[in-house]
């Protein structure tokens, strides 16, 4: 099918339903799952949609937003729990480790009893899952509170990051596109742009649903760090991370 009629086919199914899937366009249009995300890359390019998590859309419901943490916990929730497991593997006895703000992170609080480490966080969420395991030295990063992440960001949470050097830091995303790793949050974002620059092993986390995807801030090259994703994610989407970083799933 030539890329006119493509482009045709979304713009209408847009037209009619206000959201369209990649996994849906990948069916209705008998192609990969790359080919729809460069469509729809081009559409957005000549604002004709937006791209959202997993698909995009109409330009006249695609009002941006940023969802709760309670919102979040409820997506891939099966990808998540296996990402939080990779993470809890990948923390070792006496290291100090950084674990950001996001429901993919955690997962991992499931899989930590017994390790014998100590972890900064600045996400009060996290921090309330850590504090009941009682082998893990636990250190709450203050700041200005972001109620709808639960993330402690501003002035002081950056002072304190830049000061500091983990032997670890773990930053969930809201998506990943073309090597860079994108935020809602300004202010989130410019944080952990800094304790990822500071740790001496640097990891993005991502279930394979992000990959593709753009929020409103990039804030990070993520060839300056390995990424840790999911089992589910598409060969072609494994390809194109593997051409900016390694990939952990």
């Amino acid at each position: 099918m030539l890329k006119e009629k493509r482009h045709e086919l979304i713009l209408k199914d847009l037209d009619n339903y206000g959201f369209t899937q990649v996994s849906k366009l990948k069916d209705l249009l008998s192609v990969t799952d790359m080919t729809v995300r460069r469509d729809l890359k081009e559409l957005e390019e000549q604002n004709l949609l937006i791209r959202v998590h997993g698909g995009a859309k109409s330009l006249e419901k695609a009002l941006p937003r940023e969802f709760s943490n309670e919102e979040k916990m409820l997506k891939n929730k099966d990808k998540k729990e296996y990402i939080g497991k990779l993470i809890a593997n990948t923390i070792k006895d006496g290291e100090i480790v950084f674990l950001g703000a996001g429901t993919t992170i955690e997962y991992a609080s499931e899989f930590l009893e017994g390790k014998q480490c100590r972890i900064y966080t600045n996400s009060l969420y996290l921090f309330n899952k850590l504090n009941k395991i009682k082998s893990i030295k636990l250190n709450l990063v203050g700041g200005e509170f972001r109620e709808i992440t639960g993330a402690f960001v501003g002035s002081m949470a950056i002072d304190f990051a830049k000061k500091t050097t983990f032997s670890k830091a773990f930053i969930g995303v809201n998506g990943i596109d073309e090597g860079l790793a994108y935020t809602y949050s300004v202010d989130e974002g410019l944080l952990q742009e800094i304790i990822l620059d500071n740790a001496k092993k640097a990891y993005i986390i991502a279930d394979s649903s992000k990959i593709g995807r753009k929020d409103f801030y990039s804030f990070y090259e993520i060839k300056n760090s390995q990424l840790i994703s999911d089992k589910y994610m598409s060969r072609d989407d494994k390809n194109i991370i593997k051409k900016y970083t390694k990939l952990i799933n």
